[in-house]
């Protein structure tokens, strides 16, 4: 009888230590990321798109407030008096948030604003009907969040 006391008495230790082990503070802190040199945390923002029949498209990115913050636009062949010649992706940044923001396109596109309300175009002839992602970071001294790639045409 005096075994099985014992037995339980310290299965019922182990349990009581390694409940406090599992539910302590400092553990349950140490599984969260945290920002390196305590540089604020990667952006937070969701990412919308839409992409219309003639290849063109749009992602944007929204603060928690639903402020649309920057956007990257694909324009195949924009022509006329007002917009270049060929392909163009173009990137705003709309908001003095601390963000920077860069669209990417996957035939070597690469452009980044310098501020709140810059915006940036790249154009390059891409063959016609070519299918092509782009795509929008968000981006601060933490590093960068991108959006999915959107599906687009030249």
């Amino acid at each position: 009888m005096t075994s099985i006391l014992a037995r339980t008495a310290a299965a019922a230790g182990a349990a009581i230590v390694g409940a406090a082990i599992f539910t302590s503070p400092a553990v349950a802190d140490s599984s969260r990321p945290l920002a390196p040199n305590g540089e604020a945390a990667l952006p937070q923002v969701t990412f919308g798109s839409r992409a219309d029949q003639l290849g063109d498209g749009t992602v944007w990115a929204k603060d928690r407030h639903g402020n649309v913050v920057a956007e990257a636009h694909w324009q195949a062949d924009p022509g006329g008096n007002m917009y270049p010649k060929g392909d163009t992706l173009y990137v705003s940044d709309f908001m003095a948030d601390g963000l920077g923001s860069r669209g990417e396109a996957s035939v070597g596109i690469k452009i980044s604003t310098s501020g709140s309300g810059d915006r940036v175009q790249k154009t390059k002839d891409v063959a016609e009907g070519r299918k092509l992602y782009i795509n929008l970071c968000m981006t601060n001294s933490s590093g960068s969040l991108c959006s999915p790639g959107l599906t687009v045409r030249a």
